[in-house]
């Protein structure tokens, strides 16, 4: 049986291959049987209805070549990495009115580059016939971007917005467990990757004038500072085209959240079907203390409560 356009195993398919391949790179698996999944997996791939991350060159290059002109998004939804916008995004793109990009995470902040990710003008007004509405999304976690901020804001300064944040002491701790998946078994062996006491000293003795290398992409503290950005984008695209999500509200409640959201962005509300958390960290990590939680909660309360305060929300992250 076809799938539906907006089934949501469209949309999981790329993490769970993703994860699989990294698995065996981190256990170290080079056996035969691996090296025929492996490539079995690279040609799967080639063919994916969608991509968390880049997708191959050759279907960029036909999407470049044919089909006509293409849209630019609609909206943007961001978050800092592990804030869990892998998640919001497979259950956005759920909707009937939204239609996907090729890839989740575009490696791009020009968005004229952008174009051959998206649906055809056609594809668009043809969505539009059917549902009453057609909207398409950005969704590269670059939420501390002011380059981001700026390019899209020119490009579409009519566009919303939708942040995603999360507890940031409990996102610093997803932030190193990714690290030690993406880094590999010999990372822990680094006397500051041990433990998470000893990599959040490391991360508190360096700040803020030499920012930690992070396989995440962003330094570990500063990813949770939210202030600034969330300033930025409002001030950019203004506070009644910007939704702030707390991550523990999307969990708990995700129909509600997204029917929510729905509504945020002019759609009708649909619930989604609810499906197994994607992207998630298989390995086992060691412990999360409870001094180390009291020293990140000391760190980033200064912070939170200038978001607070900016919002005029508690976010009740105590």
């Amino acid at each position: 049986m076809a799938r539906n356009r907006n089934d949501w195993r469209r949309f999981t398919e790329t993490y769970d291959l993703t994860i699989q391949q990294r698995i065996a790179s981190y256990e170290g698996r080079r056996t035969l049987s691996d090296r025929i999944q492996s490539r079995l997996a690279r040609l799967k791939f080639q063919f994916l209805p969608y991509y968390g991350g880049g997708p191959p060159k050759w279907r960029l290059w036909l999407r470049r070549t044919f089909g006509g002109e293409r849209v630019l998004p609609d909206f943007v939804c961001q978050g800092t990495v592990k804030s869990g916008t892998s998640e919001l995004c497979t259950y956005l793109l759920q909707h009937p009115c939204i239609l996907p990009p090729l890839s989740k995470e575009i490696q791009s902040l020009n968005p004229a580059e952008w174009r051959p990710y998206y649906p055809t003008v056609r594809e668009k007004e043809q969505v539009e016939k059917e549902q009453g509405k057609a909207l398409s999304g950005y969704f590269l976690p670059l939420f501390n971007s002011l380059t981001l901020i700026e390019n899209y804001h020119a490009a579409r300064p009519d566009g919303k917005v939708i942040l995603m944040l999360r507890n940031p002491v409990d996102r610093a701790y997803s932030h190193y467990k990714w690290d030690l998946f993406l880094g590999g078994k010999r990372l822990a062996q680094r006397p500051y990757y041990a433990t998470f006491a000893a990599y959040v000293d490391k991360a508190l003795d360096l700040f803020p004038s030499t920012p930690f290398f992070s396989y995440c992409g962003m330094p570990l503290l500063q990813a949770g500072t939210y202030v600034k950005s969330v300033e930025l984008w409002i001030e950019h695209f203004g506070r009644e085209n910007v939704f702030i999500l707390r991550a523990e509200d999307f969990f708990q409640d995700i129909p509600s959240t997204m029917c929510d959201i729905h509504q945020f962005l002019g759609i009708p509300p649909v619930k989604p079907e609810i499906h197994p958390i994607v992207n998630q960290n298989p390995i086992k990590p060691p412990p999360f203390e409870p001094e180390t939680r009291v020293k990140l909660q000391e760190f980033y309360r200064p912070w939170n409560e200038k978001l607070y305060a900016l919002l005029e929300r508690d976010m009740e992250w105590e």
